[in-house]
């Protein structure tokens, strides 16, 4: 149940979070594997960011890739949480008196937090594909062309195997 809470919670989050991950995305990738100076430049900063990819793509396009960008909350942090609050409950945090360890804790998390981050790996891959997508005018990286999330994930398997789909 706790993966399910914890899922959801992130779930809410993501719809707000997304057009920003969409911002910092692109911006990211511009100019990928060029020399400083040597391409061109689409997005000055994360105002002028948004204005482009809203005057060229429209303002849904602010919300690219948003069906994996929630499932990735759901997976990444329901995994992470759920996992945490089981060791917890099992007693695997705390000392002989009931007090939580904080080494332990921290061991916990990081479990938690490597098993969320692999278990959503290929879905991250897929959306980050999804939210570069662009029109040519403000293209950055390889445009993936992808129609949704499923024909995504089918695609990279079918071409690349899930190998690159489970490396984090």
């Amino acid at each position: 149940m706790d993966f399910v809470i914890a899922g959801v919670a992130a779930v809410g989050a993501g719809f707000f979070s997304n057009p920003l991950e969409v911002l910092k995305t692109r911006m990211q990738l511009q100019g990928e594997l060029r020399a400083k100076g040597q391409y061109a430049v689409h997005y000055r900063n994360i105002f002028h960011a948004t204005y482009s990819i809203v005057k060229h793509d429209g303002v849904l396009s602010l919300q690219k890739g948003l069906s994996p960008a929630l499932w990735v909350q759901f997976i990444m942090n329901g995994v992470r949480l759920g996992i945490y609050q089981s060791l917890e409950d099992g007693g695997y945090v705390l000392d002989k008196e009931g007090n939580t360890v904080f080494y332990k804790s921290v061991l916990a998390g990081g479990v938690g937090g490597v098993a969320g981050q692999l278990a959503c790996s290929p879905v991250f891959l897929v959306k980050t594909h999804l939210q570069t997508q662009s029109s040519e005018a403000i293209a950055v990286g390889h445009q993936h062309q992808h129609r949704n999330m499923w024909q995504a994930m089918a695609l990279i398997y079918r071409e690349q195997g899930v190998s690159v789909l489970c490396n984090p």
